[in-house]
């Protein structure tokens, strides 16, 4: 019984949490994305014969040569409409004031044009003030509003069919129909056709179609504002626009006798100038908009379709059924969490059901009902998933319980076990303690070393740089006195690599990063390493690309060690030939260095060691130079840079080292102000 409890709250307290999610609105936006999909896959329409639109846009403005249009144009252009016998004309324009010359004239016309509708901008805002429609038209009520409402994303999808407007001081108020609702009612009243109150609803029967004011909460809709009389908007589907003339055309004469006999002539602006352009559900992306008389071109064409031809309006389910189709979906989570052990089948199943669901509201939409469809197919997985977790947690629970009484029978063997890794961890602790003890103590002696023997060696240094000074030395006297040099710096050199080798693995190395110019680097090199070229007589070559920046940010100490340590071990086994260092781009973000030689090379069997501390090739032990430990500091301090140094090595021809940095190049606007010869593309010198 507490098993069955546990999982129904468990379900419970998941589709709530959806149910609240989905009162509050988090879901409208997603299913208002559904219902656009829904538009735009549903079937295409017949174009509706009865609307032509006369389309105002730039080319008309650049014909004119004026903007906005005078009366006497206006004017002319109205009569000719006129004289094709429309049943009524929409003046989606707002003509509040007189555009001289030919206000008179178009005061006459518009007295002469009884089916002619004008508007007016009755809802205000920050970006949009209200507009009064033209006096006259007012005073004989031939206006109607041109409000579009647009839902929070921008889009529309809902028709305004009047609203109520303050008349005067907001003391009195009058019902204005919006454009598209005016044009329609003109033109159905010539069919006998007129709009009649529903008893005892809020409602309209209108011919064959029933108009029925929208709720607040509405197919996928949340507490949405209904102010006014809306209805959704069921837009045409249509694979071309309603048919279509120009403003040029009509005041040249230049479309057909009948065009606009017996129809509805909805006249506005196109231009993308004017900025009067909305996205419907059709619209992906901003070129894809709808202007404002085409909107209510289309909203005429859906009442006087409803009306005429039975073709449905689009409305949600019924409040009940929503409900129930909510807690259909709820209770096939809850079964797929009770039911289906496999977590394969009930993936397959969700995915089957969601299909069926999205398919089953598609099929309900081509009906002209809309209903939400994410949060109960959302409410499903969630409830499946909780359900199972649930049951999952208690299976779990029992097996730890089975588990537990099944652990009491090894507390013993446990507890001896135990005692015998307490004793070796105490062994290996003491292990650790010594080992420590001894690396304090290498430590300890490596600095002890260090200041002991670096300050006789660089007093015997120095003294026999100024013995050498003495020109009564004998020839044999200056070359001990070079050997001793020779021998002395080498002891330097070795003490600062076994250093160097203690830092590194005692992790007492930082990388530090600053600006470095790769030129100016090249050129200290080139510096160093002249005067062993020249002795040795070999071609030095430098090579900087033109693409790899003047700054880059790196480590300039352990950069050039490592490019002095290859050039070192260069130097010293190349007897004849060149010496080579390169820097190129690699991609886009790395610097690739190449140091090559045409030395005795690496045999191959060599190569696995050649990394590691105190390990020397054959050359280098016959040579009876170095220690053995350059190239492992600089493996280890590119390893500290991010980089790897690799090599490749031909016997008796010569080898190549190269490694790859990650480029952060200095923008330009660090200013750095140091005097860096520059360094060209490539420099050769040879001794």
């Amino acid at each position: 019984m507490r098993h069955w409890v546990g999982v129904s709250l468990s379900a419970i307290a998941t589709a709530t949490t959806v149910f609240g999610v989905q009162f509050s609105g988090a879901f409208q936006q997603l299913e208002l994305m559904v219902l656009d999909q829904w538009f735009r896959a549903r079937p295409l329409e017949s174009v509706d014969p009865r609307i032509v639109l006369v389309t105002i846009d730039e080319s008309d403005f650049n014909t004119l040569d004026q903007y906005p249009i005078s009366d006497v144009v206006m004017a002319d252009f109205l009569k000719k409409i006129q004289q094709q016998k429309p049943r009524v004309v929409g003046l989606d324009v707002y003509r509040n004031l007189p555009i001289e010359p030919g206000h008179s004239k178009l005061q006459q016309v518009y007295t002469q044009m009884p089916n002619l509708i004008g508007i007016e901008k009755t809802l205000s805002g920050d970006n949009f003030p209200a507009i009064d429609p033209p006096p006259i038209l007012r005073q004989r009520n031939q206006i109607a509003a041109s409000d579009i409402v647009l839902d929070h994303d921008g889009k529309v999808r809902r028709s305004l069919i009047s609203l109520r407007v303050n008349k005067l001081w907001g003391k009195t108020t009058r019902t204005l129909e919006t454009l598209g609702t005016r044009l329609a009612l003109e033109y159905l009243k010539a069919e006998g056709i007129t709009p009649k109150p529903i008893t005892g609803t809020n409602s309209v029967q209108l011919g064959q179609a029933r108009l029925d004011p929208m709720l607040p909460s509405v197919g996928g809709y949340v507490r949405s504002d209904t102010g006014g009389f809306q209805i959704m908007a069921n837009f045409r589907h249509l694979r071309q626009r309603f048919a279509s003339v120009s403003f040029s055309d009509v005041l040249q004469d230049r479309i057909p006798a009948r065009l606009m006999q017996n129809r509805i002539v909805v006249v506005g602006s196109i231009a993308e100038s004017l900025n009067d352009r909305f996205f419907t559900p059709y619209s992906r992306t901003a070129d894809m908009t709808s202007a404002g008389v085409e909107v209510h071109a289309d909203f005429s064409s859906q009442l006087i379709s409803a009306a005429l031809d039975g073709r449905p309006l689009l409305r949600g389910v019924p409040n009940w059924l929503g409900t129930l189709w909510w807690g259909g979906w709820i209770g096939i989570g809850l079964l797929l969490g009770l039911r289906v052990r496999s977590l394969r089948l009930a993936l397959v199943l969700a995915l089957g059901l969601t299909l069926s669901g999205i398919l089953g509201a598609y099929l309900l939409f081509l009906a002209e009902w809309w209903i939400a469809i994410v949060s109960p197919i959302l409410g499903m997985q969630l409830v499946a998933l909780a359900t199972r977790t649930h049951l999952v947690w208690r299976s779990l629970s029992e097996s730890h319980d089975a588990l537990q009484d099944y652990a009491k029978t090894l507390e013993q063997k446990v507890a001896e076990r135990t005692q015998t890794l307490t004793q070796q961890n105490v062994e290996l602790m003491q292990a650790k303690q010594e080992a420590e003890a001894a690396d304090r103590a290498k430590t300890t002696f490596l600095a002890n070393v260090n200041h002991e023997l670096r300050t006789p060696l660089s007093i015997i240094l120095s003294s026999s740089e100024l013995m050498g000074y003495d020109k009564t030395l004998a020839p044999k006297q200056k070359e001990r006195l070079m050997m001793i040099n020779q021998s002395v710096q080498h002891l330097l050199d070795l003490i600062n690599d076994v250093l160097e080798l203690a830092k590194l693995e005692a992790n007492a190395e930082n990388v530090e990063l600053r600006p470095v110019s790769i030129r100016q680097l090249l050129h200290s090199l080139e510096d160093l390493y002249n005067p062993q070229a020249l002795t040795k007589n070999l071609t030095l070559i430098l090579h900087c690309a033109a693409e790899v920046p003047e700054w880059v940010r790196t480590d300039e100490r352990k950069l050039r060690q490592v490019l002095m340590n290859l050039l070192t071990n260069a130097v010293k086994f190349t007897q004849q030939g060149k010496i080579s260092v390169q820097v190129l781009p690699i991609g886009s973000n790395r610097l690739r260095f190449e140091v090559e030689d045409t030395g005795i090379g690496i045999a191959a069997h060599e190569m696995e060691s050649l990394f590691k501390a105190f390990m020397q090739t054959e050359s280098g032990r016959r040579s009876g130079q170095g220690s053995g430990l350059g190239l492992s500091i600089s493996q280890q301090l590119l390893e500290l840079l991010g980089s790897k140094l690799q090599v490749q090595s031909t016997p008796q021809v010569g080898t190549l080292f190269w490694f790859e940095l990650e480029e952060q190049p200095e923008l330009n606007s660090i200013d750095i102000d140091l005097d860096v010869p520059a360094l060209p593309s490539e420099v050769e010198m040879k001794f």
